[in-house]
């Protein structure tokens, strides 16, 4: 396995070196690689899927305009991270002063999740407990709610996280441990409230 993950370091690296030496192929399959994890963090900023779709395209456009200035010592996707989250702030920050639509909008959404052929009593059951999740997570601060999206959803690893938000790993994993306490308390509140 190890051998595995460290020729796939090795690939992108290459892939990564050419890209920023102006290989649009190489950058394309840099686009491959990682516009599924770019669209599912835009949406969970922006709530939607066409203006998930956007904000992750735009995003590979600065990080192509951007891939010159790329440490190549460091994991790419963390560093993709932070420009898709920029562009998504900085979006949502134009419709909020146009009044459109709230920065935490994505909880009121819920997960992009398609529908399927369960039957009604688990679909209602799923959907109830996607809400009390949402719930929960909108009383957690910005910065617990970003470390539990990060670990959970988008399921990086706790280097992943400290590159992605420029802080020590022993910070990572004390914030993360706060924000699953504050969760579990969140969660409880709002099954007592309803």
């Amino acid at each position: 396995m190890t051998d595995m993950t460290t020729a796939t370091t090795i690939d992108e690296q290459t892939i990564i070196i050419q890209a920023q030496q102006g290989n649009r192929h190489a950058f394309s399959q840099l686009v491959k690689l990682y516009q599924k994890r770019a669209y599912g963090i835009a949406y969970q900023y922006v709530g939607n899927r066409e203006d998930a779709l956007e904000m992750a395209q735009d995003s590979f456009v600065k990080a192509y305009k951007a891939m010159k200035r790329f440490d190549t010592q460091m994991p790419f996707y963390p560093w993709l991270y932070r420009i898709v989250k920029n562009t998504c702030l900085n979006y949502l920050k134009k419709k909020k002063r146009r009044g459109e639509v709230s920065l935490n909008a994505m909880m009121h959404h819920g997960f992009d999740i398609a529908s399927s052929n369960r039957d009604g009593e688990r679909r209602v059951h799923l959907t109830e407990l996607r809400d009390s999740i949402a719930k929960a997570m909108n009383r957690l601060s910005e910065s617990h709610r970003e470390i539990v999206l990060l670990r959970h959803v988008h399921d990086m690893a706790y280097s992943e996280i400290a590159d992605s938000l420029d802080i020590p790993r022993g910070t990572v994993m004390s914030r993360l441990h706060g924000a699953r306490r504050n969760l579990r308390e969140a969660m409880e509140v709002t099954q007592e409230t309803g």
